[in-house]
């Protein structure tokens, strides 16, 4: 049989006549506690009836002729005010306070009562019941009530069962002395990625802050079965929940039977007839946090554009599916290298941008001006406390160099035969192979005349093939005197764009007597 008040709050306090274990309730709130309010269990003629103790010969007053619990209801009370007259009346609704206000019992002997009244007083036992009478006394009256003072002492060797009356009353104090108070509890979680396992841990501390053992506990997680557990030595109950979806995750941990550190008094109805406080009044909180569960992100890659020449711009564009939190995607563009099937992520970078990326679309990174040669993108999106971090390689991306080419004569005047020069071509991002092709144009009057005719009268030519960049001698034979001039011409490579020498270059002519 059980009774439950709710309190002004919105917490609850429980009562529990069966409570074989000595247990009491807590209930955690956002990590705190809060206060609850009993409601009116007896009617103001509801007067006191002898529940669990022993008959001691009457005084005319509230301490004598019973020493242990009473019953008004389903409540059991221990009474308070010694010298008053029996209560025969019934009581006022009761009301829980943490200080008496003036009436003897510091704030911290009122929580001590409170604890000792919770964790000991529902349950039935004449002994027990005797023990927790005199406590209570020894606790909230004090002087000659106290259980080594002279009405104390006789009140419990009138029990016909004093020693053992006594050495529970002594237990009851020095435990009270040890754990009364506002018990205090943190739940924690550790978040865990999609097909793991969520580990929460419920810590709850008895009054002075230590471990407080043997609490029954219900751990839940939004969309998993509720664990039942109970603390242990170290005041902890300890669960796991499966990880089955992305996304921020409503744990709920509720801590049965926490010893309340607040008196429930109940003030007679006629002002003097003996005050009591409640027995075996429990508390139930409920503390709530959230659990972060990590989803696999998903990021997909496109090179804008896939081919350029060097001077133009290159990015990449990502296409990135996961939770929609604010978060940063990086762009890395790894090259140069001279073969398309060298291409990885492994080799050097040559430039890195950022963005930020929130839901899932498509988002076009910074660019960025690379030199000649191969590249792969690599893109890597932070991970967050919903998404896993994820990186993708791929996006090759072309980038072609200009080459330049030069030729200079080998004299400024030669006689009628083989003329020679020397031909240099540079701008090649690697050393592969190139063309060079040499013409001679000419004879002309004048050296202006061969620009004139942009170098279109070739009498002759000369073919070198070299690796990279450098020069190569050509020679070609003439017949006749005049003005000549020499252009060259590289051919287009892979990763490069061809180029021809300017006509008329001053160091391209040459005269021939």
């Amino acid at each position: 049989m059980s009774r439950t008040a709710h309190g002004g709050n919105g917490h609850v306090v429980h009562r529990s006549r069966h409570w074989r274990r000595r247990l009491a309730a807590l209930l955690l709130v956002g990590g705190g506690l809060a206060g609850a309010t009993g409601a009116a269990v007896a009617a103001g003629d509801d007067a006191p009836q002898r529940w669990s103790g022993y008959v001691i010969p009457s005084t005319g007053d509230a301490a004598g002729g019973w020493i242990g619990g009473y019953r008004v209801g389903h409540a059991e009370l221990y009474l308070t005010t010694p010298t008053r007259r029996p209560n025969r009346a019934g009581f006022e609704s009761p009301q829980p306070v943490t200080d008496l206000a003036g009436r003897g019992a510091s704030p911290g002997e009122t929580a001590r009562a409170a604890w000792i009244l919770s964790k000991y007083g529902a349950y039935r036992d004449a002994t027990q019941s005797a023990a927790v009478d005199a406590t209570a006394y020894h606790l909230l009256v004090g002087g000659a009530w106290r259980i080594d003072g002279r009405q104390g002492v006789r009140r419990i060797r009138q029990s016909g069962n004093g020693p053992a009356v006594r050495r529970f009353a002594r237990i009851m104090l020095r435990q009270s002395r040890l754990s009364a108070g506002a018990y205090a509890a943190h739940l924690s979680v550790a978040g865990a990625d999609v097909g793991g396992s969520v580990a929460v841990t419920l810590s709850v501390r008895d009054g002075h802050g230590r471990p407080a053992a043997g609490l029954p506990v219900t751990l839940r997680m939004a969309g998993g079965d509720p664990r039942e557990a109970v603390t242990g030595d170290d005041g902890q109950a300890v669960a796991r929940f499966p990880a089955d979806a992305r996304g921020w995750q409503d744990v709920t941990a509720t801590v049965g039977h926490v010893p309340e550190h607040r008196l429930v008094v109940w003030r007679p109805q006629r002002r003097h007839q003996a005050a009591a406080v409640e027995g075996g009044v429990t508390r139930t909180l409920v503390e709530s946090t959230y659990a972060a569960v990590r989803g696999q992100q998903t990021v997909s890659l496109a090179a804008d554009p896939a081919q350029l020449v060097v001077g133009s711009p290159a990015r990449v564009v990502a296409t990135v599916a996961g939770d929609p939190v604010r978060r940063t995607a990086t762009a890395a563009l790894h090259g140069p290298f001279a073969a398309a099937g060298a291409a990885s992520c492994a080799g050097p970078t040559a430039g890195q941008v950022t963005a930020p990326v929130a839901g899932s679309g498509t988002y076009a990174l910074p660019a960025l001006s690379p030199a000649a040669g191969y590249f792969v993108w690599q893109v890597t999106v932070d991970g967050t406390e919903t998404n896993a971090p994820v990186a993708a390689c791929g996006a090759p991306v072309k980038v072609r160099g200009r080459a330049t080419t030069s030729i200079a004569t080998d004299a400024d005047v030669l006689p009628v035969g083989e003329l020679g020069a020397t031909a240099d071509v540079a701008g090649l991002p690697f050393a592969d192979q190139v063309t060079l092709t040499a013409t001679l144009a000419g004879p002309y009057a004048r050296p202006i005349d061969a620009i004139h005719d942009g170098c279109a009268t070739v009498v002759g030519e000369a073919t070198r093939t070299r690796v990279g960049n450098g020069t190569a001698h050509v020679t070609v034979a003439v017949t006749q005197p005049g003005w000549y001039a020499w252009q060259v011409q590289a051919a287009p490579g892979d990763l490069w764009l061809g180029a021809r020498s300017g006509c008329g270059a001053s160091s391209s002519l040459v005269g021939v007597q």
